[in-house]
């Protein structure tokens, strides 16, 4: 038994690592037409996720995942346009070490307005600089521990900007607090390297390596504050709102052409 608000109540959350470490990592996907967009990407991810926690989660556990996706979209019946999150977190003990490797997950479903959509209005964008993002072994994954996120998140929206840009520890510009990052410049179009400390997104990995199918010149180059500011073009990337292209931040201007042609 817990207490949880004043109510004594049997609960398993204090066995739950997810709950008390963040032991785990999240996976956001977007159903659409009764399938998941980018499945091979995302079933890549989850594995590779795993395997850097030290999570059991073969192939086999993540084809059952995959039916429980759809089998939950079709139950609540959002089959066309539906954002998926994906949970994954170790069973054990209550304390740092676990004395297992298993895994339970837990995948939700939300209904979705529509498809992507390129908007006529782009973002307004600042810079969080209240907390910098150490890159690392772990730094690439979803992490439920994801309280800078969250920081990020309610700095913007204290400020009213639709996405900020967090700075790693040489000040470096890595991503958004939602999204992965590019800019461009001239002909190049430029995104930061996973060892910046970014997050290794699924869309991203699409883009970078359909923009090279098409001969775009793509950079993987860290991104200075300086470089963000004498940019063309600026836009945000992930699987559920596909591109967004930046329209303002710290008093610049851009475009959003090439953009829109990517788009």
């Amino acid at each position: 038994m817990i207490c949880h608000n004043g109510n004594f109540i049997e609960s398993e959350l204090e066995s739950n690592r997810g709950f008390l470490f963040g032991d785990g990592f999240f996976e956001s996907m977007r159903f659409f037409k009764n399938r998941i967009l980018f499945e091979e990407l995302h079933k890549k991810r989850i594995q590779e996720s795993a395997s850097l926690l030290q999570l059991d989660c073969d192939d086999s556990l993540i084809e059952q995942i995959i039916s429980d996706i759809h089998h939950l979209c079709k139950e609540n019946n959002l089959l066309n346009h539906a954002r998926v999150r994906l949970s994954i977190y170790r069973v054990g003990g209550r304390l740092y070490a676990s004395n297992s490797n298993e895994i339970n997950y837990l995948i939700t479903a939300s209904e979705l307005e529509s498809f992507y959509q390129f908007s006529d209005k782009g973002t307004s964008l600042g810079i969080f600089e209240d907390q910098l993002k150490s890159p690392g072994k772990y730094s690439c994954i979803k992490s439920l521990s994801s309280q800078l996120y969250v920081m990020a998140s309610i700095y913007a929206q204290q400020n009213n900007f639709d996405e900020v840009v967090i700075l790693n520890h040489e000040g470096n510009c890595i991503e958004g607090n939602t999204s992965n990052l590019f800019l461009i410049k001239d002909d190049s179009i430029v995104t930061p390297p996973i060892t910046d400390g970014c997050v290794d997104g699924v869309f991203r990995n699409y883009l970078i390596d359909l923009l090279q199918k098409e001969n775009y010149n793509v950079k993987i180059e860290s991104i200075s504050h300086d470089r963000i500011a004498n940019a063309d073009e600026l836009f945000f990337c992930n699987a559920i709102k596909g591109i967004r292209w930046t329209q303002s931040i710290e008093g610049n201007n851009y475009q959003n052409k090439k953009t829109k042609d990517i788009y």
